[in-house]
């Protein structure tokens, strides 16, 4: 199981619903570490009996949406040329959407792996 700082889980041992607080090392194995609501303490919990409730999403920045705006320009602009020079040397209207979609899929690509390793880290438990 993958688990982030943030998520929401639940104990199937006593019922209880807190966010992933962490992780401890105990000398048998680890412990997830789950932060009660309302001032309700910690509780450790093996993850074999962990349920995981929701995911941390962490809030879009600017940053982040000027980036992706930019990549999907340079996709844009990509695919186009694509279609363009599938168009030149003579290719039917079938491959020319293909080049185009293929140029559009490369750049969106590499975007999810710029998103993904720049996205919250999440740790195996």
């Amino acid at each position: 199981m993958q688990l982030t700082v943030g998520d929401i889980a639940r104990s199937q041992e006593d019922l209880s619903l807190g966010t992933v607080a962490g992780v401890a090392d105990h000398g048998e194995g680890k412990l997830v570490v789950l932060r009660l609501p309302n001032g309700g303490g910690l509780s450790f919990v093996e993850p074999c009996s962990l349920v995981v409730v929701g995911r941390y999403v962490p809030p879009v920045s600017t940053s982040r949406s000027v980036v992706a705006l930019v990549f999907l320009g340079f996709a844009l602009l990509v695919a186009y040329i694509s279609c363009r020079s599938a168009e030149d040397i003579g290719a039917d209207w079938l491959l020319t959407l293909l080049a185009g979609l293929g140029g559009f899929k490369a750049v969106a690509i590499t975007y999810q792996c710029w998103a993904r390793l720049t996205g919250p880290r999440r740790f195996r438990v």
